[in-house]
């Protein structure tokens, strides 16, 4: 991985890890306990996949997000949006064409002027 992808996994994954830590709190209020212990498990789980073997860990996040937004679309607004960009597949299902173009334009600033994603993403996204 480049330099620009280690920093863009880091910053994705630290988003990831702050989501994971306000899911059991926005679950309470909508799923049983034991629905709630599952999700925030299974969560858990695609999340250590994601650090030890990229390839299966981004398969079972991406397919954990499609899940939770599908069964669960009120709580859609807690998801990060660069969470559904940075996991891709069926994830880009839950963004705007808008969204995706200027994600688009974020990742080729960050190889054009060797820029951060949070860097390239307050310019492109003008916050």
């Amino acid at each position: 991985m480049s330099d620009s992808s280690v920093a863009s996994f880091q910053f994705h994954r630290q988003q990831l890890a702050e989501f994971a830590e306000k899911l059991p709190v926005a679950l309470a209020e909508v799923v049983q306990e034991e629905q709630k212990n599952e999700l925030v498990a299974n969560l858990a789980a695609a999340c250590e996949a994601l650090d030890q073997d990229h390839a299966n860990g981004w398969h079972l996040a991406q397919n954990w997000f499609f899940s939770f937004i599908g069964n669960h679309p009120q709580l859609t607004p807690i998801v990060p949006r660069d969470l559904l960009w940075f996991l891709g597949g069926d994830c880009l299902h839950f963004l705007s064409d808008e969204e995706i173009d200027q994600f688009q334009k974020v990742e080729d600033k960050m190889a054009d002027d060797n820029l951060s994603w949070s860097d390239a993403k307050r310019q492109i996204f003008n916050h």
